[in-house]
């Protein structure tokens, strides 16, 4: 019986190269029962429009060559014959992009199965993070899959959406009654108006949805709300500047006088005084938060290398 798609994308290490894993992040010990799977993602046409960053897919080849050649394998003319025509052809022109198995729910059709997400290939891009998908937020979209209670039949705005993983994940697989993407910086309204129809083209959307040019610092922005109450705030990887916490705070602060909203932030823990200082921020406002830390090895796509806290959050008065 010959391999199926099914087979392939329940693959882990196809899974990971989809979404562009970090190579160290990736065992390539059993590397040679792992070498189809790999050649038959690289030739499907999805890759073939939606192209990963060539860069990545050749240091992906070199590792499984290196890795071979230790084991005393044969090496595939096939992964020999693709690897020399890609670093031949080697092009960091983009866009590029990354594809996302999530769940378990896995079609025949590669199409059915993943998110596309086009990323910019700079930490920095445009002058803003939001261009590429963060570790809170592809742990965010996880969260929604394994939470699909918590998300049916609500109207949910997420604040800095970014590239749109998380909000995605939450239309096609959650089905609430409506979802808000909103982000300040146009750009990446932009891009995630782009990831959003390309994925419309393969999956319907559960929910009516909407992209909002949303701005912390205007509070003129949030008047919008004033009739139209969310029931759940979602945000991922927003607490990377401290510039912007007083902001951030004041925004969290106006939705928590709605004592039915619940409000529910992923924060990757990369430097503790910045983290710190958030909580202490969350404390000025006024704003009551519970901590809890992600578990280890959530998900095969998702890279713990430093701890995520889920932060809920609501006013002190409410709590007591």
């Amino acid at each position: 019986m010959g391999i199926t798609m099914v087979d392939c994308l329940n693959n882990v290490m196809v899974r990971q190269f989809m979404c562009a894993t970090q190579l160290a992040a990736i065992d390539f010990k059993n590397i040679s029962k792992e070498v189809d799977f790999i050649l038959m993602i690289l030739s499907h046409p999805m890759l073939q429009k939606y192209p990963l960053k060539t860069l990545y897919i050749t240091r992906f080849l070199k590792a499984i060559i290196i890795q071979m050649e230790n084991n005393g394998n044969e090496l595939c003319d096939d992964l020999y014959l693709k690897y020399v025509e890609l670093i031949q052809n080697e092009s960091n022109e983009g866009p590029f992009y990354k594809h996302y198995i999530l769940g378990n729910n896995i079609s025949n059709e590669l199409t059915e199965s993943v998110i596309t997400i086009q990323e910019s290939t700079s930490i920095v891009s445009q002058g803003t993070t939001g261009l590429c998908t963060w570790q809170a937020g592809i742990a965010l979209s996880c969260w929604c899959l394994k939470n699909q209670d918590i998300l049916k039949d609500k109207f949910i705005i997420e604040l800095g959406c970014g590239t749109g993983l998380s909000g995605i994940s939450a239309c096609l697989n959650c089905s609430p009654s409506e979802y808000w993407f909103t982000d300040c910086h146009s750009a990446v309204l932009n891009t995630l108006k782009h990831n959003i129809q390309i994925n419309e083209t393969h999956h319907k959307f559960n929910c009516k949805y909407d992209t909002i040019q949303l701005s912390w610092n205007d509070i003129e922005d949030l008047k919008m709300f004033e009739k139209k109450k969310p029931d759940l705030v979602l945000a991922a990887d927003v607490i990377f500047d401290d510039t912007m916490f007083e902001p951030l705070c004041s925004t969290l602060k106006y939705f928590t006088n709605n004592i039915t909203t619940e409000i529910i932030l992923f924060c990757t823990l990369r430097n503790s005084e910045t983290y710190t200082k958030f909580l202490a921020t969350l404390k000025k406002y006024d704003l009551h938060f519970a901590q809890s830390v992600l578990p280890d090895n959530y998900s095969i796509v998702l890279q713990q290398n430093c701890p995520i806290y889920i932060i809920r959050v609501q006013q002190n008065a409410i709590m007591s």
